[in-house]
Protein backbone atom coordinates (compact mmCIF):
# COMPACT_ATOMS: atom_id res chain seq x y z
CA UNK A 1 0.00 0.00 0.00
CA UNK A 2 1.17 3.66 -0.41
CA UNK A 3 0.58 6.79 1.22
CA UNK A 4 -0.81 9.75 -1.54
CA UNK A 5 -1.60 13.19 -1.28
CA UNK A 6 0.50 14.00 1.18
CA UNK A 7 3.31 16.10 -0.69
CA UNK A 8 6.24 13.89 0.80
CA UNK A 9 9.42 15.49 0.31
CA UNK A 10 12.20 13.03 0.41
CA UNK A 11 15.49 14.49 2.80
CA UNK A 12 19.00 14.31 1.34
CA UNK A 13 20.04 11.69 3.12
CA UNK A 14 16.71 9.12 1.41
CA UNK A 15 15.79 7.89 4.50
CA UNK A 16 13.23 9.19 5.38
CA UNK A 17 10.73 11.66 4.19
CA UNK A 18 8.53 14.78 5.10
CA UNK A 19 5.66 16.80 4.91
CA UNK A 20 3.62 19.29 6.01
CA UNK A 21 0.85 17.20 6.72
CA UNK A 22 2.47 15.00 9.15
CA UNK A 23 4.38 15.77 12.30
CA UNK A 24 7.63 13.78 12.56
CA UNK A 25 8.74 11.67 9.46
CA UNK A 26 7.55 9.36 7.26
CA UNK A 27 9.55 6.31 6.33
CA UNK A 28 9.49 3.54 3.17
CA UNK A 29 10.55 -0.36 2.65
CA UNK A 30 12.55 1.24 -0.50
CA UNK A 31 13.95 4.31 1.19
CA UNK A 32 17.89 4.24 2.09
CA UNK A 33 20.06 1.85 4.17
CA UNK A 34 19.23 1.51 6.81
CA UNK A 35 15.46 2.38 6.76
CA UNK A 36 14.54 -1.19 4.96
CA UNK A 37 16.32 -3.25 7.95
CA UNK A 38 14.88 -0.71 10.64
CA UNK A 39 11.31 -1.28 9.35
CA UNK A 40 11.55 -4.99 9.02
CA UNK A 41 11.99 -5.24 13.26
CA UNK A 42 9.79 -2.89 13.71
CA UNK A 43 7.51 -5.35 12.36
CA UNK A 44 8.64 -8.36 14.31
CA UNK A 45 8.74 -6.69 17.68
CA UNK A 46 5.21 -5.13 16.57
CA UNK A 47 4.33 -8.85 16.17
CA UNK A 48 6.06 -10.13 19.31
CA UNK A 49 4.07 -7.35 21.66
CA UNK A 50 1.18 -8.38 19.58
CA UNK A 51 1.32 -12.38 20.21
CA UNK A 52 2.31 -11.36 23.84
CA UNK A 53 -0.41 -9.85 24.50
CA UNK A 54 -2.80 -12.03 23.28
CA UNK A 55 -1.20 -14.67 25.06
CA UNK A 56 -2.01 -13.49 28.56
CA UNK A 57 -5.79 -13.59 30.11
CA UNK A 58 -7.28 -10.19 30.91
CA UNK A 59 -7.29 -8.59 34.04
CA UNK A 60 -10.53 -8.98 34.94
CA UNK A 61 -14.34 -7.63 34.46
CA UNK A 62 -12.84 -3.96 35.08
CA UNK A 63 -10.87 -4.42 32.51
CA UNK A 64 -13.32 -5.85 29.96
CA UNK A 65 -15.68 -3.79 27.43
CA UNK A 66 -14.40 -0.62 28.72
CA UNK A 67 -16.24 2.37 27.55
CA UNK A 68 -18.41 0.02 25.20
CA UNK A 69 -15.48 0.19 22.61
CA UNK A 70 -15.00 3.65 22.86
CA UNK A 71 -11.99 4.54 24.07
CA UNK A 72 -10.89 8.60 23.43
CA UNK A 73 -9.95 10.56 25.92
CA UNK A 74 -10.03 7.62 28.89
CA UNK A 75 -6.86 7.28 31.02
CA UNK A 76 -6.33 3.61 31.32
CA UNK A 77 -4.42 1.84 34.19
CA UNK A 78 -2.00 -0.83 33.61
CA UNK A 79 -3.82 -4.62 32.82
CA UNK A 80 -4.58 -6.44 30.00
CA UNK A 81 -7.68 -4.90 28.34
CA UNK A 82 -10.37 -6.99 26.42
CA UNK A 83 -13.26 -5.76 24.04
CA UNK A 84 -15.80 -8.32 22.44
CA UNK A 85 -16.46 -4.97 19.54
CA UNK A 86 -14.56 -2.89 17.53
CA UNK A 87 -12.47 -0.22 19.44
CA UNK A 88 -12.98 3.13 18.33
CA UNK A 89 -10.18 6.31 19.68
Amino acid sequence: SSMTGFGLALDPSGKFATSPLVAGRVYASDYATPTPTVLTTAIFDMEAAYDDAASRPDSGAAFRDVGAGVISGKTFTPGVYSWATRVTF
